[in-house]
């Protein structure tokens, strides 16, 4: 291990009792664990109302452990330990201080803190702010004891609101401190597209408006809510996936060069893009999967939509007048998330005048990773007549298993580097949130219909 990794650390998850604690964050930490790629000394603690101790929690992993199929060292469980408190009293914070300086002081050295909202959005605020008068996110200093906040999405639930949140987190912490995270920037898949575009010389002069013709990002869910239905009623498909994965997606398909892998570059790379998109508010539609309103949580009078589908345009940079199409939803046909970039027609094409031929990159990140390009090649036999073939790259085929890294254990990995290139900025945040607006404007202005669909199906 790496000697800048090997510093005592301590992880506090605010809501390890929720659902992405369960599903996403302990088996995380877990792999991590197993390949030693923790620090030596550290330690995790989870903050609640519940009356446990840290037997408890330590019963409540094991729990958690054996319901996800993961196989946790009981060294590992150990490193358990629980503070009982609310969100709201000061005073759990000040308790929760002194039970992590204890390890401060066994250790004779002032640990790093890596404090994460595993919570709704509407939680941020208060405990942020009881961070900040308690003290937790004071750093020790320069050279000990770095102090990190990490926030899930959606970052808001409009342009105003997200603002305000981002106006406190800069209030209170440092940019370096703040970490936002999109898991879909960690995926695999996803961080291998800059390479995809910016390592293959063949591609990059053809990646511009001048040879593509349009750009396509769907994100289809075959699953319901899974009894989200409290936190999705209050968002909807655009907030929850529009807002972030899909503009993310479409943001790292048309950003520039950074020429570089520093993480300031990239993130101000990539949030140019999004600047530059116009909705076509005539193309929005929206939908919603019938049974929605009898989900737990959800209100009975609900116009929350479940899907959408509308088309874009860019008005200004390297994909000026490109088409874009965004798509997502939930009790759909499928699972899916795909990026299809279509190439225009050749020009001087070498193939039947009548006939209008084009090159289709497909970049699928679910259900299976797969790269495939549409090409066109000579038929055989004796006249010249083109066909289409496919080149496919499949992950699954090439790449060992195990050398895949999970979203999640790249995002720990990169916070306790102090590495902030897959974490969204400020100002991506802010550009996302225009372009959505819009959208959300027109919903309420235009009145548009909320259509009905059948679960399984796709209503578009």
């Amino acid at each position: 291990m790496k000697s800048n990794f090997n510093i005592p650390t301590i992880i506090i998850v605010f809501g390890i009792t929720g659902d992405l604690f369960k599903k996403k964050i302990l088996k995380s930490l877990n792999i991590l664990y197993t390949k030693k790629m923790l620090p030596e000394k550290f330690e995790i603690y989870g903050f609640g109302r519940r009356d446990w101790n840290d037997i408890n929690i330590q019963e409540y992993i094991k729990t958690v452990s054996k319901e996800q199929n993961i196989i946790c060292d009981k060294s590992f469980i150990n490193k358990f330990h629980y503070a009982i408190g609310t969100f709201e009293n000061i005073k759990s914070y000040i308790k929760l201080a002194a039970k992590i300086g204890y390890h401060d002081k066994m250790w004779s050295f002032c640990a790093n803190k890596l404090f994460y909202l595993a919570v709704p959005p509407n939680d941020y605020e208060i405990i942020v702010n009881n961070l900040h008068k308690s003290k937790l996110t004071k750093p020790c200093g320069e050279k000990e004891g770095w102090t990190r906040v990490i926030l899930e999405k959606p970052f808001g639930i409009g342009l105003r609101d997200a603002k305000k949140l981002d106006g406190l987190l800069k209030n209170l912490f440092k940019e370096e401190q703040i970490y936002r995270v999109d898991h879909y920037l960690a995926k695999e898949t996803v961080r291998n597209i800059l390479a995809l575009r910016f390592s293959n010389s063949f591609l990059i002069p053809a990646w511009k408006s001048e040879y593509i013709e349009s750009i396509s990002v769907k994100i289809q869910e075959k699953d319901t809510l899974e009894k989200r239905g409290n936190f999705y009623d209050g968002v909807g498909a655009l907030r929850d996936v529009g807002q972030n994965h899909a503009l993310q997606l479409l943001a790292l398909f048309t950003m520039t060069n950074p020429e570089n892998l520093d993480s300031v570059n990239i993130r101000k790379k990539r949030a140019e893009p999004i600047k530059y998109l116009i909705p076509d508010i005539n193309s929005i539609k929206r939908g919603q999967y019938i049974g929605y309103k009898k989900e737990l949580g959800v209100n009975k009078k609900s116009t929350t939509e479940t899907y959408f589908k509308l088309k874009s345009k860019f008005i200004d940079g390297p994909f000026k007048n490109t088409n874009v199409v965004l798509e997502a939803g939930k009790g759909l046909k499928e699972n899916i998330t795909e990026i299809i970039i279509s190439f225009k027609h050749p020009y001087m094409c070498l193939c039947p005048p009548e006939k209008e031929y084009t090159n289709v990159l497909r970049y699928i990140i679910k259900p299976k990773e797969q790269i495939i390009l549409e090409i066109l090649v000579k038929k055989p036999g004796y006249k010249f007549e083109v066909q289409k073939q496919n080149f496919e790259f499949n992950y699954n085929d090439n790449i060992n298993k195990k050398e895949l890294i999970g979203d999640y254990e790249q995002l720990f990995m990169d916070i306790i580097k102090g590495d902030q290139t897959l974490f969204v900025s400020t100002q991506e945040v802010v550009n996302q949130w225009v372009f959505v607006e819009k959208i959300l404007h027109a919903w309420t202005k235009k009145r548009i219909k909320l259509m009905k669909y059948k679960v399984g199906t796709n209503p578009y």
